[in-house]
């Protein structure tokens, strides 16, 4: 069994998913696409969006299908994989067990070695059941039995947490901590995906995923925090540079490398201690440091991101995780003026607590350190 749950993002967001996928599947036979859950009867435009969206993935071609009676009569091993895509999840758990397709789906997971992909509600389905999602979604089908396929060692599951306006993960935060009393649930972005290989489970993405239990909620970083050593002393330099190069030949006039070599060995030498390589998935992706500084309070360093990994939220996912962290302490940053960061800060509680020539200091007092 190999099924891969994506918490229903897009493009690039689940680039990492679809390497999965591809690395998997027998590319010569056509993917069996199921877009039951999609609102519009008439499927327009999911054939065009999923051959764009797994244009990455070498198989023979997609077929989809519209109905889930044409999978009662199909051969499933005839595919590269089954594709199950996002939509309302009722609808779709509602026709896969009315035709008889979800037995079957179920047989050739478990007994005949199956793959399966499946996005937002078609990955909400392989969970213990519905629950998780009630505030997501409307049973206009009337689904009296909500159970799903169960393959995430009895956890239910929600997608696009954390990935929305705030005040909707706020509500269905405050469900699911409920809801947890009886039963666990997983919830993650639409970055992160659930590999579940027969009898283990992986969780890959850029972004922490939650786990709710017995009432409690539990952040898991799939992001790494590695303390920084000296065989990082390049990698980190090359960071730092790429990060701050054009503000320092704004504020300057010019980037003086052999100064700002000097200046770097001066800066990891008096940092190193309070500083880490950011990895995901294993891989080097930036740097970050911080300092408790003499009065008590802690001052947010550098977090500076490779180009390639920039633009996911893993500045401000590392960001919001140490504010958490240091909520009982005065917490202090600075950044470059022409640095348009301010903004964010603001929405994370900060005030302006002065600048110099070329800085901006902000403070987020402790007795206002509720990370938004």
């Amino acid at each position: 069994m190999k099924l891969i749950l994506n918490g229903g993002g897009d493009g690039k967001q689940v680039e990492s998913a679809r390497k999965l996928l591809n690395g998997l599947i027998d590319h010569n036979k056509k993917i069996l696409y199921v877009p039951l859950a999609w609102v519009d009867p008439t499927f327009s435009g999911c054939l065009e969006f999923m051959t764009n969206e797994l244009s990455d993935v070498n198989s023979a071609g997609i077929e989809m299908i519209t109905s889930a009676e044409e999978i009662m009569n199909k051969n499933l091993n005839d595919y590269a994989c089954i594709y199950i895509g996002g939509g309302n999840t009722y609808k779709l758990l509602s026709e896969l067990k009315s035709s008889g397709a979800f037995e079957k789906i179920k047989n050739y997971l478990i007994n005949e070695d199956g793959i399966v992909y499946g996005g937002s509600a078609g990955a909400i389905i392989f969970g213990k059941d519905l629950d998780s999602c009630n505030t997501d979604d409307e049973n206009e089908v009337g689904l009296t039995d909500n159970s799903g396929f169960d393959l995430i060692n009895g956890y239910s599951l929600l997608c696009h947490y954390t990935s929305r306006e705030e005040e909707r993960t706020e509500l269905s935060k405050k469900y699911l901590l409920e809801l947890s009393k009886t039963k666990p649930i997983y919830a993650i972005p639409e970055e992160d995906t659930i590999y579940v290989n027969d009898n283990t489970i992986e969780f890959l993405g850029s972004r922490p995923y939650y786990e709710f239990r017995e009432g409690v909620i539990i952040m898991h970083n799939t992001i790494q925090l590695v303390p920084y050593t000296d065989e990082y002393y390049n990698f980190v330099y090359e960071v730092k540079k790429n990060a701050y190069k054009k503000y320092v030949e704004e504020c300057w006039g010019k980037w003086d490398e052999e100064a700002q070599k000097e200046y770097f060995k001066k800066f990891i030498e008096t940092y190193k201690n309070s500083a880490y390589i950011i990895k995901v998935d294993e891989q080097d992706v930036g740097f970050y440091n911080d300092e408790e500084l003499d009065d008590g309070s802690y001052e947010v360093g550098n977090i500076c991101i490779k180009p390639e990994f920039q633009g996911k939220g893993l500045g401000t996912m590392i960001l919001k995780n140490k504010l958490e962290e240091h909520k009982n302490q005065d917490i202090r940053i600075q950044f470059f003026k022409q640095n348009p960061v301010g903004k964010l800060y603001e929405r994370l509680g900060f005030v302006p607590n002065g600048e110099t020539e070329f800085h901006y200091q902000m403070i987020k007092p402790k007795q206002l350190n509720k990370v938004k």
